[in-house]
């Protein structure tokens, strides 16, 4: 009778996860996030920057994934924040500007963005797009070994 019992708990429990299972398609993520994002939800328009970045259910374009970092950027979103100063200093998507790099950069290493912390670090360190400056490179350093350490350290 136990036996009867497991492959019965088995088969319900298989059973829940395979209803459970998310069937919408990429495509159908990629118009969900786009109403959001076109509503104005900054997290929406990082995450539809990622889509169109990654090319997520949609055909990658890089000058429309810097468009909406862009978008969540300027409300404050700092892993947008963060991505459009990445794109800025890489010059893809947008023209090549180690000075915006480092604005957005900042605006992200300021709330606390890990990334964006020891990018900026490095640019203070070798002077590009900002006075090179040993004592910001090493702030920011600082802050971004923190910071992980920190994260590390909250992890189960």
């Amino acid at each position: 009778m136990k036996a009867g019992t497991s492959v019965l708990v088995l088969s319900l429990l298989a059973f829940g996860l395979v209803s459970c299972a998310d069937t919408e398609t990429r495509e159908q993520k990629f118009a969900n996030m786009q109403r959001l994002a076109a509503a104005g939800d900054a997290g929406s328009q990082y995450h539809l920057g990622l889509m169109y970045e990654q090319g997520y259910g949609v055909a990658p374009d890089i000058q429309k994934a810097a468009a909406w970092f862009a978008k969540a950027a300027e409300q404050g979103e700092a892993n947008a924040q963060y991505r459009l100063g990445l794109q800025y200093f890489h010059g893809q998507g947008v023209p090549k500007d180690l000075q915006q790099a480092a604005t957005w950069y900042k605006k992200a290493a300021e709330q606390g963005n890990t990334p964006a912390q020891a990018a900026l670090g490095n640019m203070y360190l070798v002077g590009e797009g900002v006075p090179q400056d040993h004592a910001k490179a090493a702030y920011w350093h600082k802050k971004s070994i923190k910071m992980k350490n920190y994260a590390d350290s909250t992890r189960d």
